[in-house]
């Protein structure tokens, strides 16, 4: 089942007050196929949360639609039930139920017969390995295991698309190498639907088929991880210089240097060319300043790296 969200907006007005009313998302629009994981990043208050709960239905948007295949929610409601959700924080799941009783509280929500899901509530208390606090309440579990409970919470209706908003936050490494490959059995062996936001770019890196980056309510950049890194890491280079050198101001400035530093007999900092020609201008201008090149390579950023640029 596809997810498409159009020309989706959030206004916040600001009753009795003077101030202009917020804009938290500002005619987003994006795609997601079923088998696909869609990462949407950005930094705190870009809106990435707001729209998540939009689309759970937990926020009213003041403009666009969403579409489940093609039918927009406003039209069939019942599609909610095809969608599940894993929020940030850890009041997705109720406190005074055991981990068990929430599986089936959940399930029961969305019509299912307790005795329909006994198997996969089993299997789920066993696979987030939290089968041994299956009868303790649940507010007396650690951060990490109300998270996994959430995620099995999510997972009990077999839904066919998962909004998972920082799914890994508050996991142990062990924990959240698990979610990382339950995130891609389920898009690619079971054919969800995945919406993904987190703060982890190792997770964007290992599960995502593509990014969108938010800013300021807005998408300002879409595209596959390579595609990303294309655009932005063409002509980024590592420049070291023999010797002990200062770059001018100019220099500084025409060419974005960022990590200057001298290491015993060399200077190395990180420059941006605009495009072949600027690069060969770049090299002209270190030899009549006098630098000695030693070495100039073609930067091969990370997804963290690239992110920063899109928001510069």
């Amino acid at each position: 089942m596809s997810l498409e969200v159009r020309d989706l907006r959030k206004t916040y007005k600001k009753f009795f007050s003077a101030k202009p009313p917020f804009e938290a998302v500002r005619g987003v629009s994006f795609k997601i196929e079923p088998g696909e994981v869609y990462a949407l990043l950005g930094p705190n208050g870009a809106g990435k949360s707001t729209i998540i709960k939009m689309i759970a239905g937990l926020i009213v948007p003041s403009g666009g639609r969403i579409d489940l295949d093609g039918i927009s929610l406003d039209q069939d409601s019942h599609s909610y039930k095809r969608l599940s959700a894993v929020l940030e924080g850890t009041r997705n799941i109720y406190w005074r139920l055991t981990p068990e009783e929430n599986l089936y509280y959940f399930s029961n929500l969305r019509g299912k017969m307790s005795s329909e899901i006994s198997f996969k509530v089993r299997e789920l208390l066993k696979i987030f390995e939290i089968e041994g606090k299956k009868k303790n309440q649940s507010q007396h579990l650690s951060r990490g295991m109300l998270q996994k409970l959430a995620f099995a919470a999510a997972l009990i209706t077999d839904p066919q698309i998962l909004l998972l908003d920082e799914p890994t936050l508050g996991l142990d490494v062990g924990s959240a190498r698990k979610i990382k490959d339950i995130i891609l059995q389920l898009a690619k062996k079971e054919n969800k639907t995945i919406l993904l936001t987190t703060h982890q770019m190792n997770l964007v890196e290992e599960v995502a088929d593509r990014v969108g980056i938010i800013q300021n309510g807005c998408l300002v950049k879409e595209g596959t991880i390579s595609e990303l890194r294309s655009v932005f890491n063409n002509y980024i280079y590592n420049v070291k210089i023999s010797g002990n050198y200062s770059p001018d101001e100019d220099m500084i400035k025409k060419y974005s240097v960022t990590g200057l530093q001298n290491i015993s007999d060399y200077t190395e900092f990180t420059a941006e060319c605009r495009d072949h020609e600027g690069f060969y201008r770049m090299v002209e201008a270190l030899k009549e300043s006098g630098a000695d090149i030693f070495s100039i390579q073609k930067s091969s950023d990370n997804l963290e790296d690239v992110f920063l640029r899109v928001l510069k």
